[in-house]
């Protein structure tokens, strides 16, 4: 596999004479030729003009070894055969299973929504999920299908699931012939280039989650694509600002925006690319020959490239987003009022403005979209409570949600004048409607929290009393509308922002954002908190009705303002990191990082008889790029103290080129893999993929460094010998891959970490290895006709929901999708349950 690199040698070196561009500004001018280089300058000592310096003083390395790549027609020709062959991986049997599988419940689901244009709220950026959606459309996809579990037949209800599998399929692919092209890019010659190529086609993790409708396939293309315009840009930086500077400057941070606009992960790029950015421009003012107005120039240039066109491409997709998603649907009640009145078909709310003693009002919690101040006519039953009548959260607005504003205990109000309005710094009561009980609070602990300075908010009063002072409760109002006059001072509907303060315990009235028990209906949790912060005990008037209001008379209105598109973005941006926070759960194929790299265990995403799909990756490429990781730290802390004592390693002439290329790559899977430690969020191995890509490269280097003083033949086998073991690793696990039929006897040999907890009983031998027999028709109820009792098949969808029936074609059903209402599972399946990325959704 030794071929030579287009004017370089077989290890990537640059022959005697050849001009390469520096990466650093030491020994570089701009508007000359690069400076020339002498006999001798790349083997065996290291120069100031060689494209990757590393001064004894900084121990700085700029990100990636950036000779000229000049395709070849071998070039052209090996991208072929490696497209091809990335092309035929990812599509192999594409079709198996037709069944939903893992988080297809949910992204599949969601094209469905955007083809409807019902919106939808989605823990993840939207161009992935548009893109499904519209591939869906070209396919034919109605967006009737729900999606709604795992199992359910995609053939029965003509779902064109193949052709909205080939779009993450044909990306997946792409990222092989990319990951050929950054590492040329880098200065490395073609059989590291292909080996690092091959690496990527047969890792069996990327490939199993390239053929799904998931959203990490079209994640993982937009990374490499972003790094590899990155590495191109580097190629031409003796060539400033001109059209091929700008253009490869531009296209990343064009991809750089699509990557973040897919999921979150993708934001990791940014000190990624960020910290090359700064050490370059650090590096340019050292540059005698660079005026202040030119360095000023390459500033404005990456700035504009780098910060600009990456946000206006993730503000123009969400545009496109909520352009689409015009119609309300069941998880607009998450959102802030002022964003739903954007949607066709939502409530318009208009109220009476002002509210007086007498109104009848109902008061919004503001900023945590959990709903309204509610009560009903059940009482507190915790141990710590008082048992009088619970008051809580609730996200709907109904006649429990409705309180009359009344004057404070032993205080009476004049109204022989006409109605009195609430002017901020009143102290006053809110009585029930429905239960004619008070507001009230007292020295007791609130049902979800033992703290101190938290109090139970409850329902009070009974037949013939007329209440006490822990009734009383004082408004402040924190802010109005700055264009409705008299909105900070008097208390009116929507426009003015307040907080409720027992003037007794000097406590405000709190949302928790906490889910009360199923003996509170799983209503969320409002007590009386002391020293609080504003946002969760900020409330606001969406609605006010005064019966004494003269009929006829005018009466000022109040209403909502819709959000522009602006304030839709970061208000959905708002919700998207709340709910990601909130993404605690039990999933029982959650993985935390540490145990990432050295792949302790996979995810279970679907199983059927005698197969089954298991996301692991492959295990000799995971490991292997451990290795390189722990071998370029190594390597990089010995050079380190040597040069300390004037000792410089050439490691075989390939010192600048390792340590700049691995140490750009090391540093973005540090990027990506480090800050997950500091998520308290559930996490799963997919999570893991774009670092696993940047440590495939650093996994390719590592070998070439190893291999580069090998005779050709030698250094050949040694490639030969890595491919041939990985692809025999990736046959190994090819049956969980691709849901190939296996049996139990192979399955058990495929464990290779007892921690790999496949389920072996699926396979041929096993306990659900075998297609169960054909079920007796289903009977439902029926009337008798004539006296005679019918048996009437259950409609498929029946059939499909039914706990007590599996299907003889899958036998994977959701435990718990997160909405808490659990199927009952039949003694033969072991359900998988979907990944709770959209656990959120359905608890807000």
């Amino acid at each position: 596999m030794t071929v030579g690199m287009d004017q370089a040698d077989r290890h990537g070196h640059q022959p005697k004479g050849h001009s390469m561009q520096s990466a650093s500004p030491r020994g570089r001018r701009e508007k000359g030729a690069v400076p020339k280089i002498s006999k001798g300058d790349f083997a065996p000592k290291d120069t100031e003009n060689s494209p990757a310096v590393v001064s004894i003083e900084s121990f700085e390395y700029t990100p990636a070894y950036f000779a000229r790549w000049k395709v070849s027609a071998s070039d052209l020709m090996l991208l072929l055969v490696i497209s091809m062959a990335a092309v035929v991986v990812r599509c192999y049997k594409l079709s198996n299973p037709a069944n939903v599988v893992f988080d297809e419940v949910h992204f599949g689901k969601f094209a469905g929504k955007y083809l409807n244009s019902t919106y939808f709220f989605d823990v993840h950026p939207p161009l992935a999920k548009m893109m499904f959606a519209a591939v869906g459309r070209l396919a034919g996809y109605d967006g009737v299908f729900d999606f709604k579990s795992i199992g359910l037949d995609y053939i029965a209800a003509n779902v064109p699931y193949v052709a909205m599998r080939l779009m993450p399929a044909l990306l997946g692919a792409a990222t092989v012939p990319a990951t050929y092209a950054t590492v040329r890019a880098c200065g490395y010659a073609m059989d590291t280039a292909a080996l690092a190529a091959l690496l990527v086609c047969v890792e069996n993790g990327l490939v199993t989650q390239s053929r799904l409708i998931l959203l990490d396939s079209p994640l993982v293309f937009f990374t490499v694509l972003t790094l590899l315009c990155w590495s191109m840009f580097w190629t031409v930086q003796d060539r400033p600002f001109s059209r091929v500077w700008w253009a490869w400057l531009l296209a990343t941070g064009l991809t750089m925006g699509c990557a973040a606009s897919c999921k979150w992960v993708a934001f990791f790029l940014i000190p990624t690319i960020g910290l090359s950015t700064l050490h370059d421009l650090w590096d340019k003012i050292a540059d005698q020959s660079l005026s202040p107005a030119r360095w000023s120039m390459h500033f404005g240039a990456r700035a504009i490239a780098l910060i600009c066109v990456p946000v206006a491409v993730y503000i123009g997709w969400f545009s496109v987003h909520f352009a689409v998603l015009s119609t309300t649907g069941g998880d607009a009640a998450a959102l802030s009022p002022e964003f739903q009145v954007t949607l066709d078909g939502a409530k318009q709310m208009v109220t009476d403005r002002d509210v007086y003693y007498g109104s009848e009002i109902r008061m919004r919690s503001t900023n945590a979209r959990s709903g309204f101040l509610h009560s009903h006519l059940h009482p507190w039953q915790h141990d710590k409570g008082s048992g009088q009548q619970q008051v809580t959260i609730y996200s709907y607005a109904d006649a429990n949600n409705v309180w009359v504003v009344e004057p404070a205990y032993n205080r009476t109000v004049d109204t022989s004048q006409g109605l009195v309005p609430v002017r901020n710094g009143d102290v006053l009561r809110l009585r029930h409607k429905t239960t004619g009980r008070f507001l009230h609070s007292h020295d007791k602990r609130p049902a979800m929290s033992n703290d101190k300075n938290k109090f139970e908010l409850s329902g009070y009063g009974f037949a013939n009393f007329s209440g006490d002072s822990n009734d009383n409760f004082r408004v402040d109002i924190l802010e109005g509308d700055p264009d409705i006059q008299g909105s900070a001072t008097e208390l009116q509907s929507i426009y003015s922002r307040f907080r409720l303060v027992h003037t007794n315990l000097h406590c405000m009235v709190f949302n928790s954002r906490k889910k009360l028990p199923k003996w509170a209906f799983e209503q969320i949790e409002v007590n009386c908190m002391r020293n609080c912060l504003p946002r969760m005990s900020t409330w606001h008037v969406e609605h006010a009705f005064h019966p004494n209001t003269t009929a006829g008379a005018p009466v000022r209105k109040a209403s909502y303002r819709p959000l522009g598109m602006l304030g839709k973005i970061w208000e959905y941006n708002k919700l998207m990191a709340d709910s990601n926070q909130n993404l605690i759960g039990d999933h029982p194929f959650a993985a935390r990082p540490q145990h990432w790299p050295w792949l302790r265990r996979g995810t279970a995403y679907w199983g059927g008889p005698g197969r089954l799909i298991y996301q692991l990756g492959n295990p000799l490429i995971w490991w292997g790029s451990l290795a390189a990781l722990a071998v370029f730290a190594t390597v990089r802390m010995v050079l380190f103290l040597l040069d300390k004592r004037r000792i410089r390693l050439q490691l075989g002439g390939q010192r600048n080129q390792y340590i700049s290329g691995a140490g750009f790559f090391a540093l973005a899977w540090t990027c990506h893999y480090v800050p997950f430690f500091l998520m308290g969020r559930e996490l799963f191995t997919h999570h893991y993929f774009p670092a696993l890509w940047m440590a495939i490269i650093v996994m390719a280097f590592t070998v070439d460094l190893v291999t580069c003083r090998l005779p050709r033949l030698l250094r050949s086998a040694v490639y030969v010998a890595v491919a041939a073991a990985v692809l025999h690793a990736f046959h190994t696990f090819s049956y969980i891959t691709y849901a190939r039929t296996w049996t139990k006897d192979a399955c058990l040999r495929a464990k290779w970490l007892p921690t790999w907890d496949l389920d072996c009983e699926h396979a041929i031998g096993g306990l659900k290895g075998t297609v169960p027999p054909v079920a007796e028709p289903v009977l439902v109820d029926s009337k008798p006709e004539n006296g005679v009792d019918q048996a009437v098949p259950k409609a498929a969808d029946q059939v499909s929901n039914d706990p007590k029936y599996v299907q003889p074609e899958f036998i994977n059903l959701p435990l718990d999708n997160g909405s808490g209402n659990k199927m009952i599972q039949p003694q033969l399946v072991q359900a998988l349950p979907a990944d709770n990325d959209d656990q959120a959704h359905n608890e807000l």
